[in-house]
């Protein structure tokens, strides 16, 4: 498991590296999410909404870079996994709890996110384990 985090934010540096450099202090959380698709939903059709319309939004709201991550191999095959940025520890604060919860203002943020997330629900619902990290 280590590895495959290891290997995620490895991954997420080189996607970043064209649009940003990871400073000291930045904290990365990784999450990789299974799925349940709704009726003829299909695996590429959630994910192509997720990164084109849930993502972007996802990341103005909270102030913050998220990029979705394609599988290549080993143990997160049928899996959506994605990596965000913010600025410090404390940036994700402003939104959760020390549990990961959304706190009341991250509870309005997302509620401002309603119609996309709507949108997505229709295709299906995902939840998963996610690690955060500090950038040393």
């Amino acid at each position: 498991m280590k590895k495959i985090l290891f290997l995620s934010v490895l991954a997420f540096v080189s996607i970043v590296s064209k649009s940003q450099s990871l400073q000291k202090g930045n904290l990365v959380g990784v999450h990789s999410d299974i799925v349940k698709l709704n009726g003829n939903t299909k695996m590429q059709q959630f994910v192509d909404y997720f990164s084109t319309k849930y993502a972007p939004a996802f990341a103005n709201a909270f102030s913050c870079e998220m990029r979705v991550l394609k599988y290549v191999r080993g143990e997160s095959q049928n899996k959506l996994s994605y990596i965000f940025v913010m600025k410090n520890e404390e940036a994700r604060n402003k939104y959760f709890t020390k549990d990961g919860q959304l706190n009341t203002l991250g509870k309005t943020t997302l509620a401002k996110l309603k119609p996309i997330s709507d949108e997505l629900d229709k295709l299906g619902k995902s939840s998963g384990t996610y690690t955060d990290w500090v950038v040393q």
